[in-house]
């Protein structure tokens, strides 16, 4: 098993797992009455593990006051994870409430695999990528990088603020435009069903949805790993309600690969 795991192409199965896994599909962040002044915080603790074996830890803070939210996560390889490449991740969202929307004005995403670092800064404005840095530039893009147009930065959210639902909505909304401060993609959210889910803090229904990604820009044309993901019918992400918050927040997600299925199981979630 470790073999064939070992095997599995470094940089997707560590950075793809958790900066598109993680960052595009999961958070779990406060909501409720955005005339609440008062500051009230959240703690949601993640685990990530291909074929039933841990690979890392996730733990995200929010707050919240007013109309103003910050969120910030930290992301650590662990078990297997720490065996394959050491990797770590920092992340962060800022932002305003509006109309029960989260809408980032700024995005930042740094990790650190293996000796390997990198920085993604966004700045947003009414819903607008206005700056975007990625710290070192790549040196050169390989053959068939579809690069990112200005029209693709309208519009957009971050992976974080884009998968907080309001209480009142439907948490399978559709689809849901991000950019992470090099990609663009859709992520596109259909309900399946409900489901049981018990964790640290919570026991009760999770609503199912079946997840898509299309890829729009900024990757390569024709990158299997890339082109893996698109084809994939059967990710699923689940979200609980926290009824005090009024949101609905990411419990669990699933994507089939090669060497197993990559989970992402929130072992605590409050509210």
């Amino acid at each position: 098993m470790l073999s064939r795991v070992g095997r599995f192409d470094k940089r997707t199965a560590a950075m793809r797992s958790y900066r598109a896994a993680i960052t595009a599909a999961f958070v779990s962040v406060l909501a409720g009455n955005p005339a609440v002044a008062e500051e009230v915080r959240n703690r949601t603790d993640y685990t990530i593990a291909l074929a039933g074996l841990r690979l890392a830890d996730a733990r995200f803070h929010a707050r919240r006051n007013g109309e103003r939210y910050e969120i910030d996560a930290e992301i650590a390889s662990t078990g297997l994870g720490e065996f394959l490449a050491n990797t770590k991740a920092r992340m962060s969202s800022a932002g305003e409430v509006r109309g029960g929307r989260f809408l980032p004005s700024k995005f930042m995403f740094r990790y650190k695999y293996g000796k390997r670092q990198r920085l993604f800064e966004t700045r947003f404005e009414g819903g607008n990528v206005v700056s975007s840095i990625v710290e070192p530039q790549p040196k050169k893009r390989r053959k068939g990088w579809i690069p990112v147009q200005p029209e693709d930065l309208k519009s957009v959210t971050d992976p974080v603020a884009g998968l907080v639902m309001p209480g009142d909505g439907d948490p399978c909304r559709g689809k849901i435009p991000v950019y992470d401060g090099e990609s663009r993609l859709d992520l596109r959210l259909s309900r399946k069903r409900e489901q049981p889910f018990t964790t640290e803090g919570f026991s009760g229904p999770a609503i199912v949805c079946a997840l898509r990604y299309e890829p729009k820009s900024g990757y390569r044309k024709g990158h299997r790993d890339v082109e893996y993901v698109r084809r994939l019918t059967n990710m699923e992400i689940w979200f609980a309600k926290s009824t005090p918050m009024d949101v609905y927040a990411p419990v669990f997600l699933s994507v089939p690969t090669k060497y197993g299925t990559l989970t992402v199981t929130a072992t605590r979630f409050e509210g």
